[in-house]
């Protein structure tokens, strides 16, 4: 004879209903659980977010850096080739490096106005500037662009990290060179000499100390940058 097998199941409908509240308020509770993960998440993300401007500045420094090093590599990987030759030169312009295209285009004019002072041939100047090898030139830009790697990394951080002293320092030279600039025009003006800038430099000035001004202002008084120093301090 089988033994009998208790099979007893809650099937009344009060028991079923009171499983699907619970299951419904269990649901619920795991639900306003996740909402609030996600609105602290989303809260911390927008704490540590950097206003607009200092972003700008942190990722044109961190380009800065890669673009510098993009060049260190392609000029120690092809040192001899045409577009790195191209590339010395170009740095060397505009750096007035000794050797450059530039520096002996000023030099040339140097000879040629002392000449015409003196009334003497140019060829009766002896130029004693030291002549300088291409591998010393293309050792110079290399240094040059290893320099500004590090610093265009280093100071890319510090606006990431957001350190004090670099908002401190690019509100100093922004605001030195505009007022270092107004001072000159205004005595310049005041004395009757004229700032003495060439007129077709003008807009390139107006446009640097505009920029520098934009800057300093932003730094001093934009929306959220102090308060962003002052979280991450």
């Amino acid at each position: 004879m089988a033994e009998p097998v208790y099979r007893w199941q809650p099937v009344t409908d009060v028991y079923q209903q009171q499983a699907v509240e619970v299951a419904d308020i269990q649901a619920e509770q795991e639900q306003k659980r996740q909402e609030i993960n996600k609105e602290k998440a989303k809260r911390i993300w927008a704490e540590r977010k950097a206003p607009l401007g200092i972003t700008v500045f942190m990722w044109y420094y961190f380009a800065r850096a890669g673009f510098c090093a993009l060049l260190l590599l392609f000029l120690a990987s092809f040192p001899q080739s045409g577009p790195s030759t191209f590339v010395l030169d170009g740095i060397g312009n505009f750096l007035h490096m000794p050797g450059s295209k530039s520096a002996q285009d000023a030099r040339r004019k140097e000879i040629e106005q002392i000449a015409e002072e003196h009334a003497i041939p140019e060829n009766a100047i002896v130029d004693e500037q030291p002549e300088i090898s291409a591998e010393t030139m293309h050792n110079m830009v290399m240094v040059y662009l290893l320099v500004n790697l590090v610093v265009g990394a280093v100071v890319g951080f510090m606006w990431w990290n957001g350190s004090w002293k670099v908002r401190w320092v690019a509100m100093f030279y922004s605001g030195a060179l505009v007022a270092k600039a107004l001072i000159n025009f205004v005595a310049g003006a005041a004395s009757g000499v004229g700032s003495g800038i060439d007129p077709a430099q003008m807009p390139i000035l107006v446009l640097v100390l505009g920029l520098n001004g934009m800057i300093f202002f932003y730094l001093a008084f934009g929306p959220g940058v102090a308060q962003w120093f002052e979280r991450q301090s």
